[in-house]
């Protein structure tokens, strides 16, 4: 680690070497996340889902960079496809978020210098970042569960989880012990109290960053999606609530209320559908229409396939050829 970079993950964790209260309220300032959050009450649903999406979407940036670094950073294949492997999952949770409403409030980041050059020091500030993903995650869960939001407190632990494997597998990037804990790190009551650990890569306050650095294109994310199957990233899983929205909607009252207004229903034959979070075949699944199910129809669009998808009013789309549809679904609006 060169002499201008001093950070350690003890004093990052702590949010004390890199920036102090002024720096914070400058942040919160900024960007309109009351300072109040990181200090009483819970967060609410929106700044979740805002804050979340702002990590996923640092988390691909952080990770395609050290792909496209693997040779500077001494990474062996199997190393790199570990990487590629986090960067879908990411991906994954971050198109999650933002079908659900969330948008990150920062597109841009900032990075120690030789973060993608010195593999001490990105395994490093890898894990501090996986580690305040995991804590802020699990503050989610608390919060969700402690609103009744079973539903999202499920899938804010599913995706604790696979932080929690990013973390393990940068340690052992780093040469350190990867599973070296029995318990996840419940370090913060609120997801917005990991706003002071994060704030240098949002914004280049400390010491020795440079940047910014721009996310994913969608070609970087195609690319790297079509290596899936080759490194074994199978993503067989669904988020909780897609399944739990799924099956409001596939209700026989949901169905009834849409025939009775006269909307637009579309109802899986003999297999499952996959939902999916935007128009396209490339982007992540977020449920699945069974077998023999109906799901209300809001809108339609020309997906990145050039097919024809249909948005399901409980959230996400199908592609229109492989359900049959009835109702207006001819005067659907454009979405």
């Amino acid at each position: 680690m060169n002499g201008k970079m001093t950070l350690s993950r003890r004093s990052l964790l702590k949010g004390s070497a890199i920036l102090g209260g002024g720096a914070l309220a400058g942040f919160t300032n900024l960007f309109g996340i009351p300072l109040a959050f990181a200090q009483a009450g819970d967060d609410d649903a929106q700044t979740i889902l805002n804050l979340a999406a702002t990590a996923e979407l640092f988390a691909t940036t952080h990770y395609l960079a050290a792909i496209n670094g693997a040779d500077d950073l001494g990474l062996d294949e199997i190393q790199v496809n570990y990487l590629k492997a986090g960067f879908l999952a990411e991906q994954d949770h971050l198109e999650l978020l933002q079908s659900l409403g969330g948008a990150p409030v920062v597109t841009e980041f900032y990075v120690p210098e030789t973060l993608f050059s010195d593999k001490a020091l990105f395994s490093t500030i890898s894990e501090v970042a996986e580690t305040t993903f995991v804590g802020a995650y699990l503050a989610a869960a608390r919060i969700f569960s402690n609103g009744g939001m079973q539903a999202f407190a499920v899938t804010a632990a599913q995706i604790a989880a696979v932080e929690a494997e990013h973390r393990a597998l940068v340690r052992q990037i780093g040469g350190r012990l990867a599973n070296n804990t029995s318990y996840a790190q419940f370090t913060l009551f609120n997801v917005s109290s990991a706003v002071p650990v994060l704030q240098p890569f949002l914004d280049g306050s400390g010491e020795g960053f440079i940047g910014p650095v721009s996310p994913p294109t969608a070609d970087d994310i195609a690319a790297i999606r079509a290596e899936a199957d080759a490194i074994g990233y199978e993503n067989p899983g669904v988020p909780f609530p897609a399944t739990e929205f799924a099956a409001m909607m596939t209700s026989p009252a949901a169905t009834q209320e849409a025939a009775a207004s006269g909307g637009c229903t579309i109802t899986a034959g003999g297999q499952d559908i996959n939902i999916r979070s935007g128009a396209g075949t490339d982007m992540s699944p977020s449920g699945v229409l069974r077998a023999g199910s109906s799901s209300a129809v809001d809108g339609q669009t020309t997906g990145s396939d050039g097919q024809t998808w249909y948005r399901l009013s409980s959230g996400g789309f199908v592609r229109a050829d492989v359900v049959s549809a009835s109702g207006a679904c001819s005067s659907l609006p454009s979405v």
